[in-house]
């Protein structure tokens, strides 16, 4: 403004020389209108990093100083939002007008505008770091709006995050289902007493069974293959990463033989009688099936099958009839009888 005053000056001096006047000596005319050293703004932020929540708030300071530095009171301010560049309402200011006090400063309350509903927020060009941006520009006001350039400073909107308490270790148990545990039988392992830990939800299950076989799951089923003493070990995690384990010895042993003993009738047959077998009195142990049954009539006949089976001896003599029965594993129980033909 100065220097377009002078500027003004020395052409008018130029103007009458033209003129063909003389010109004695010019004077440089008196400064008027507004300085831009006359007003200066400050803006302050704190914090200058708030949470984009609808909820958080920074509280904004202005500082208004005359042209030797010194506090200036009575200046009226207006704060105005910008969001990349755009004046806009992106969050709420508690005063938008201003007066500076005697010490010079005037305050109003940023708050931050709540998050997007989809998530994705805006990003900061004065920042690297996730998270919107706002510039609350302050402007002075009054009959001569140049009194002061207008200064503004950036806050910084953080995206809001879960802030969750720290969570308890969990606790690891389970039971073992039936008891003893045999051999080729499925056995039941059942982690429903396990507990997640304190502020903590649910849980992962990891099985390892000692002889080389691994499953996950609250509630599994094994079956041994070998007979002997076998460590299982139940791993938990819940879902804040924290992990407990427990370990029980199971021993495997064979399962028992099927049991129970076959009749016949009628009971004093005659050579050429027909000669009923039944075996549905033999029974498997408990979790297995029988799955075949062999008879052998002892008079060189060809063997026969079946749960129920007959047959016709020809010659009047004492047998030896002698049931074969087989489980689902492999086991075998013999039972044999004598049977007498008149």
């Amino acid at each position: 403004m100065v220097l377009t005053y002078i500027r003004r000056a020395v052409a008018a001096a130029a103007v009458v020389a033209a003129a063909g006047c003389t010109v004695h000596s010019t004077e440089t005319p008196a400064l008027i209108g507004p300085s831009g050293l006359a007003l200066t703004l400050r803006v302050t932020a704190s914090p200058d990093s708030i949470t984009q929540d609808g909820a958080s708030a920074s509280q904004i300071t202005v500082t208004a100083l005359d042209e030797h530095g010194n506090p200036k009171s009575g200046q009226a301010i207006r704060l105005d939002i910008f969001q990349n560049g755009v004046a806009q309402d992106f969050g709420t200011l508690s005063a938008r007008t201003l007066v500076t006090g005697n010490n010079g400063t005037a305050t109003s309350v940023f708050t931050a505008p709540p998050a997007p509903p989809n998530g994705i927020f805006a990003p900061c060009p004065e920042s690297l770091l996730p998270g919107s941006c706002v510039t609350i520009i302050a402007t002075a006001t009054g009959t001569d709006l140049t009194a002061a350039n207008p200064e503004g400073v950036v806050i910084r909107l953080t995206p809001p995050g879960l802030i969750v308490p720290p969570a308890g270790a969990p606790t690891a148990s389970f039971t073992v289902t039936p008891t003893p545990v045999q051999m080729n039988l499925p056995a039941t392992f059942d982690a429903s007493a396990s507990t997640p830990g304190t502020n903590a939800t649910s849980l992962n299950y990891a099985w390892t069974f000692g002889d080389g076989a691994s499953a996950s799951g609250r509630i599994v089923t094994h079956a041994f293959t070998q007979i002997g003493t076998f460590t299982v070990t139940l791993t938990v995690t819940n879902e804040r990463g924290l992990s407990a384990s427990t370990t029980q010895t199971v021993t495997v042993a064979t399962s028992p033989l099927p049991t129970g003993d076959w009749v016949f009738s009628p009971t004093t047959p005659a050579a050429g009688d027909t000669v009923v077998f039944n075996a549905t009195a033999v029974r498997a142990a408990p979790g297995r099936t029988i799955v075949s049954y062999n008879w052998n009539f002892g008079d060189n006949t060809p063997s026969q099958s079946g749960v129920l089976t007959t047959h016709a001896f020809t010659t009047a003599a004492t047998y030896n009839v002698v049931l074969t029965v087989t489980d689902d594993v492999g086991q075998v129980a013999v039972i044999t009888k004598a049977v007498t033909i008149k």
